[in-house]
């Protein structure tokens, strides 16, 4: 369940969100971010510095990033966690990539950044095939649980393997094409699936917070065509239905 403020963050790195009129009907924050150069995939440390700092402003309860480009992100979020935790991602890809220690955070790697967190103690990926294990150091095997949406049993394991503590973060390229448009490789789970996890998850365990990217960064001409407009419109309805499915589940907890 959820309990605490039921406030919607809203991220604006490149406008991706602007256009999604409806998500302004929620309460909410806004955080501009586009004055920060160097954000997308990638993230310098001094200007991951600033973003922390300008989230450090906010509510934050479910946190909407934009483009998976900057998924990144959750890394801060799950940073600022003072308890025990899960964290619950559905996402069609493992962001586990092994970068150099010095290497800035990017989208591809800040799973594995996360499981050096201390309270951090599962990490299970939902809507990968599994392989990315390969890129988990042994010292962490034990933390991370890949799941395929298949049958009626992983959503079992799912809350049989998480702690009464989570925090969920979706990529929506892990929703077939029918439900999003994002600018990744995208997987197959329908919408009406990932709101019926959703679903179950907030009944069966405290939702500490949560966080919602995938959008499709367009040209300002790009959003006017049809195939623009369509996406924006699919988009849009994806994540007001996932608002809607978390912030009335119950009583929102943010990250204390």
């Amino acid at each position: 369940m959820f309990t605490g403020p039921k406030v919607v963050t809203l991220l604006n790195f490149d406008d991706t969100l602007a256009k999604q009129e409806e998500l302004r009907r929620f309460p909410h924050d806004l955080v501009d971010l586009r004055d920060l150069k160097g954000t997308r995939m990638y993230c310098a440390p001094e200007v991951l510095g600033e973003i922390a700092t300008r989230l450090g402003k906010t509510k934050r309860g479910i946190t909407l990033i934009g483009s998976g480009d900057f998924h990144y992100v959750s890394y801060l979020l799950l940073a600022a966690m003072t308890r025990p935790f899960t964290l619950i991602l559905f996402d069609n890809h493992a962001d586990l990539k092994q970068d150099h220690p010095h290497a800035p955070l990017s989208c591809a790697s800040w799973v594995a950044r996360a499981l050096e967190l201390p309270y951090l103690q599962k990490a299970i990926i939902i809507g990968t095939r599994g392989d990315e294990m390969r890129w988990v150091p042994p010292r962490h095997r034990e933390k991370v649980l890949f799941l395929f949406f298949t049958g009626k049993a992983w959503l079992r394991q799912v809350l049989n393997n998480s702690t009464g503590t989570v925090y969920i973060s979706i990529d929506k390229d892990v929703l077939c094409r029918e439900d999003a448009v994002t600018n990744w490789e995208q997987g197959s789970m329908t919408l009406a699936e990932l709101l019926l996890a959703l679903r179950e998850i907030t009944q069966q365990k405290e939702v500490a917070a949560a966080d919602v990217c995938g959008e499709a960064p367009l040209h300002p001409l790009d959003q006017l065509r049809p195939a623009g407009r369509e996406a924006i419109r699919k988009n849009m309805r994806a994540n007001v239905m996932i608002l809607r499915t978390l912030l009335l589940a119950g009583s929102y907890k943010k990250a204390s």
